[in-house]
């Protein structure tokens, strides 16, 4: 599934868009996007105070759904089939910052709900709609990365360590399944609610705070639009692409400059974005 990036809006209506927490900053950015392009766009939601322009979309479905309570999930997903809708493509903006706190002085719950919400739920979430998907054609899934995979995020373990697991299950996914072209995005620093949730949290320190301070003075960071932009150029790379392998918005090469080498990369290097020991062999002795 590929949306033409051009100025026209004239493509067709029978793709369909399922984001998983549309009320999110970015869900809901994507959402409008593809709503422009007259797509039909399928929604979760657990707060309706941020989904008050897609209320009145025509082709706009929303439901109320707790990711993280799997009746919910049963239930919504039970209500999309009822719809009589085949997605085209699964993007799943769920993210759950909690708790903002060093591991051994984290509540052991709360730290693994948060590991749920920034994982397993999201993979139940894609199992139970699976079988709801476009058959005619390679379904995509995208999940979005947290920060952490190469260096150590403080304070946040449950979200990292959750956000790493999806990571790995994009490549595991990707070589079970021919029909999907699923692959994971980190937006980098980006203006959302969790930055609003480190700068009221108690337990986060004085120094994160004043970093998010910072931040959140100086501007946007990757922009929603580069975002949007980048899941669609990968989209249309294809699963020889983009399946399976985790990518940076704002750091990796995929605009249109230097696009074609990193292409090239990715296909002459299987092992390339995608979560691997490197550097470990060279003490291993060298065959004959």
């Amino acid at each position: 599934m590929v949306l033409p990036m051009t100025s026209s809006k004239k493509i067709s209506k029978l793709k369909t868009i399922l984001i998983l927490s549309i009320s999110s900053d970015i869900g809901l950015f994507l959402a409008r996007q593809y709503l422009s392009y007259g797509y039909k766009v399928i929604g979760t939601f657990r707060s309706s105070e941020s989904i008050g322009s897609l209320k009145d979309q025509a082709n706009c479905h929303l439901f109320d759904c707790d990711v993280h309570d799997a009746q919910s999930l049963k239930n919504f997903s039970r209500q999309v089939k009822q719809l009589g809708l085949k997605w085209d493509m699964l993007i799943s903006c769920v993210g759950y910052p909690n708790p903002m706190q060093a591991f051994l002085k984290a509540d052991f719950d709360h730290w693994q709900q948060s590991v749920e919400i920034n994982s397993l739920d999201q993979l139940r979430a894609l199992h139970l709609l699976y079988p709801l998907r476009n058959t005619q054609s390679i379904a995509g899934v995208v999940f979005f990365a947290g920060g952490g995979s190469n260096s150590a995020v403080v304070n946040f373990s449950a979200y990292t360590i959750g956000k790493i697991m999806l990571t790995k299950m994009c490549e595991l996914l990707d070589a079970e399944n021919p029909d999907l072209n699923i692959f994971i995005v980190g937006p980098g620093l980006t203006k959302t609610k969790i930055h609003e949730a480190i700068l009221k949290d108690p337990h986060v320190s004085k120094e994160k705070k004043i970093a998010t301070q910072k931040f959140m003075k100086q501007g946007q960071g990757t922009s929603l639009q580069d975002i949007f932009d980048c899941i669609q150029w990968l989209s249309a790379q294809g699963k020889e692409i983009a399946s399976g392998r985790n990518f940076s918005v704002a750091h990796d090469p995929w605009r249109s400059v230097t696009s074609k080498k990193l292409i090239k990369q990715l296909k002459l290097n299987a092992n390339s974005y995608k979560l691997r020991r490197q550097d470990n062999d060279f003490m291993q002795p060298k065959g004959k």
